[in-house]
C-alpha cells in the first residue's frame, strides 16, 4: 500500500508506486503554506499519517483520473493543523476517504469537485475533540449522476469546541445526483458545538438528504449498561467505542488506543 508520513511540515517517508504521482513544493514564504499535489493514475490505496508538535499549514490537491477506485486513509495526531484539501474526481471514478483525528487543534477546509459522470465520493471523519476544531466541506456536483456521502462522527471532551459546516451544490442540469450529509457530535462538555448543513439545489431530479445531531448518549442506553454492573465511566467508554469504531477500517486498533487514552 502507498504511504506518506509527514512530520513537522516535512515528508519523512514516501513509499509510492506507479499508481500515484506525488509532488511537494517548498513553503510559500508569504503564506507559509506547503503544497502537496497527488495525481491518482490507477486504482490504488494511500495512507497519509501526520505527527506534529507545532502548527502546520498545508494545501493538498488530489486529482483522480477517469475510471479509478481510490481509497485514502489519513491519521492526524498531536500538533495544530491548518489544511486545505481540493479533490478533482473524473468520470466513473469512486473515492473513499477515512480520516481519524486526535489533535491539539485543527482548521480544515475540504473542496470536492465531482467533475465526471458517475463520479462518487464517500468522506468519513472520526475525531475526538479536546480543543477547537473547525471543518468546512464544499461538495460540487458538476456532472449528472454523481454521488456524495459526507459522514462526520465526533466526540467533544475537555476544552473541545467542534464545529462542522457542510455545503453541497447541485446546479441546474445535473440530474440524477445523490447528495448525502450525516453528522453527529457526542458532546460530553458544556461547550458549544455546531453543525451547519446546507444543500443548494437548483435541479428537481436529484436526491438530497442531511442529518445533524448534537447531544449525549441517551439515559436509557446508559441505564441499560449500568444496570448490569458496569460503572458510568466504563459504560461511557463502551458507548464511544461503539460510536467511533464502526467502519474505522485499518485504523480500528489505533482509534481504540486513542479512546483508551481518555477512558480507561
Amino acid at each position: 500500500m502507498n504511504k506518506i508520513i509527514i512530520a513537522n511540515d516535512e515528508i519523512t517517508l514516501k513509499q509510492i508506486d506507479k499508481t500515484l504521482k506525488v509532488e511537494a513544493d517548498k513553503k510559500c514564504e508569504f503564506l507559509n503554506v506547503k503544497l502537496i499535489k497527488i495525481d491518482v493514475l490507477e486504482s490504488t490505496n494511500l495512507i497519509i499519517e501526520h505527527s506534529n508538535i507545532k502548527e502546520t499549514k498545508f494545501e493538498i490537491n488530489i486529482n483522480i483520473e477517469d475510471d479509478i477506485d481510490f481509497k485514502l486513509f489519513e491519521l492526524k495526531q498531536e500538533g495544530n493543523y491548518k489544511i486545505y484539501y481540493n479533490y478533482s474526481i473524473g468520470k466513473n471514478s469512486e473515492v473513499n476517504v477515512l480520516k481519524i483525528h486526535n489533535t491539539n487543534g485543527i482548521k480544515e477546509q475540504t473542496k470536492v469537485n465531482l467533475n465526471g459522470i458517475n463520479s462518487k465520493i464517500t468522506h468519513t471523519l472520526k475525531t475526538i475533540s479536546t480543543t477547537e476544531e473547525k471543518y468546512d466541506f464544499l461538495v460540487y456536483h458538476n456532472a449528472k449522476n454523481t454521488y456524495s456521502n459526507i459522514v462526520n462522527n465526533g466526540v467533544n471532551i475537555k476544552d473541545g469546541c467542534l464545529n462542522l459546516k457542510l455545503s453541497s451544490f447541485a446546479p441546474k442540469g445535473t440530474i440524477d445526483c445523490n447528495l448525502n450529509q450525516n453528522s453527529r457530535i457526542i458532546n460530553l462538555t458544556n461547550n458549544k458545538c455546531e453543525i451547519n448543513p446546507n444543500l443548494f439545489i437548483d435541479e428537481n431530479e436529484v436526491i438530497a438528504n442531511h442529518s445533524a445531531l448534537i447531544g449525549t448518549f441517551s439515559e436509557e442506553e446508559m441505564f441499560y449498561l449500568m444496570s448490569r454492573g458496569i460503572n458510568k465511566s466504563k459504560a461511557e467508554s463502551l458507548m464511544i467505542k461503539g460510536f467511533l469504531l464502526n467502519e474505522s477500517g485499518i485504523y480500528q486498533k489505533e482509534l481504540e488506543k486513542i479512546i483508551n487514552k481518555y477512558w480507561r
